[in-house]
């Protein structure tokens, strides 16, 4: 029986501007323009009311991220309103920018996600120069909070080696779980064929998608598996989980995504689609729709369709996925 629509939340970006060029980031590399186009906060405001009327709860969680969201103006306003209307309030930060408005980050958001890639240098090696320490002095200032600290740890080259070690590392840094995410790239392939399905399927083509490419993984998939094996036999100070693809094993009962049931992804230029990470598809735009015409659109459909039928190549490579929403 094909599973129906209900939301339980949604994640706006609310802009494509960042203060950093991490090393892995599709976005840095082009996948997402990062252009003047930002919505108002009075827009936001009403498709958090429109998620609310497609969801299956009455306080279904809002995930502000970007690029990154503390660089957009009215932030505090809409975490505020927000808070104050029912929802669950997400962030998901670089932790660089706490300083402005620790009081409110410790005040409104049930979830704070921090994403940090190892202590001192290994940070530094993917985020850029000095960023490790400035982030270290902004978690002082969040102590105090009401909501979860969650980090985001993304084992890329730069500290897969160190993968076992990490969470003793990063546990002194006060979050309350820290999650390891695989990295996430694509094989020259993968990324002829979903552009491919995107132009005959959607009528648009991703050339974006390079961005992921990766030609070689035997090295970094060889280490991964050595020190998950290791990283198993500790024992750590705060609870730790692992969100692996189903790549490379490729596995056949590997179930299917379930975020375009249940959860919208709305862009900063208030393009609507249901993958946090890929772009490229949108089923319509808040500007020009509502947000149940847009989800319920045959474009919509047809997403849902190839991810529940196992047509997107992309889908193998989400360390997301086997998570089931």
């Amino acid at each position: 029986m094909a599973e129906t629509m209900l939301l339980r939340g949604a994640h706006f970006q609310l802009t494509g501007r960042c203060n950093l060029h991490c090393r892995f980031c599709g976005q840095s590399k082009g996948m997402l323009a990062a252009g003047e186009s930002e919505l108002p906060v009075e827009t936001w405001l009403r498709l958090a009311r429109e998620v609310r009327a497609l969801a299956d709860t009455p306080e279904p969680e809002i995930t502000l991220w970007g690029g990154e969201p503390l660089l957009y103006s009215g932030f505090p306003r809409l975490a505020r309103r927000l808070k104050e209307e029912g929802f669950r309030v997400a962030a998901v930060t670089n932790g660089t920018l706490i300083d402005r408005m620790p009081e409110l980050l410790c005040e409104y958001p049930d979830v704070i996600h921090l994403s940090i890639d190892g202590f001192g240098a290994v940070h530094d090696a993917v985020r850029g120069s000095g960023v490790f320490d400035r982030v270290r002095r902004n978690l002082e200032l969040i102590r105090e909070r009401r909501g979860k600290l969650i980090f985001l740890t993304t084992v890329s080259d730069a500290n897969v080696a160190e993968l076992a070690e990490l969470p003793e590392q990063l546990a002194e840094l006060g979050p309350d779980e820290i999650v390891l995410q695989q990295l996430m790239y694509l094989t020259p392939a993968e990324i002829a064929a979903y552009r491919k399905f995107s132009v005959e399927n959607f009528g648009c083509d991703y050339p974006e998608l390079e961005a992921w490419r990766r030609e070689d993984d035997t090295a970094y998939l060889t280490m991964l598996k050595r020190q998950l094996a290791a990283l198993a036999k500790r024992s750590h100070p705060v609870p730790v989980r692992f969100t692996p693809h189903s790549y490379p094993d490729r596995l056949p009962d590997a179930p299917a995504c379930r975020a375009p049931f249940r959860r919208v992804h709305i862009r900063h230029d208030g393009a609507v689609g249901f993958c946090t990470d890929y772009f490229g598809f949108s089923a319509g735009n808040v500007k020009e729709l509502p947000l149940e015409a847009i989800c319920r659109s045959p474009a919509a459909e047809r997403y849902r369709a190839a991810v529940r039928s196992g047509e997107l190549p992309i889908c193998d490579h989400c360390p997301w996925r086997l998570q089931q929403l």
